[in-house]
């Protein structure tokens, strides 16, 4: 393990928009607690989080527009089951460990809109061909709202 403060948080799942990945995340696995819509200019995507009976979180992300980057994955319909994420403490002292583990950065920190503009940054492992979030929030929790579906 990086660090032992690193906690599980949620798999990404790219989708068109945010209505249709909730219809189908509540007509497929019942969910119907969501967060709170968010729009993130920052990083060109809408996300929303949604959480099962069993506690288990899903975040929706869904592009702003042709130039965010989740866009191409939707039209080449790759890396759809986006990534997985945890919170950590640090995202500079994970990094390291991290990086001597064949992962590599995929950019710098960024601000992310969900996380009260707390520091993300993803990674790739080269060596298993995934994407994982570190968020820098260690006493962030997700705030869901049981929602009718429509």
């Amino acid at each position: 393990m990086i660090s032992d403060s690193m906690r599980f948080d949620h798999l990404g799942i790219v989708v068109p928009n945010l209505q249709i990945g909730r219809d189908h995340f509540f007509k497929i696995y019942g969910i119907n607690s969501w967060t709170d819509e968010f729009f993130d200019e920052l990083n060109g995507v809408y996300v929303q989080f949604g959480q099962s009976k069993d506690k288990f979180c899903y975040e929706l992300i869904a592009p702003i527009d042709n130039k965010s980057p989740v866009y191409n994955v939707l039209s080449k319909k790759k890396n759809i089951l986006n990534h997985i994420a945890y919170i950590v403490d640090a995202i500079a002292v994970c990094s390291e460990e991290l990086l001597s583990n064949k992962f590599v950065p995929l950019g710098k920190p960024n601000k992310a809109v969900a996380y009260s503009l707390q520091r993300v940054q993803f990674f790739y492992s080269k060596e298993f061909g995934y994407i994982l979030e570190l968020i820098e929030a260690p006493n962030f929790y997700h705030d869901y709202n049981p929602q009718t579906p429509t």
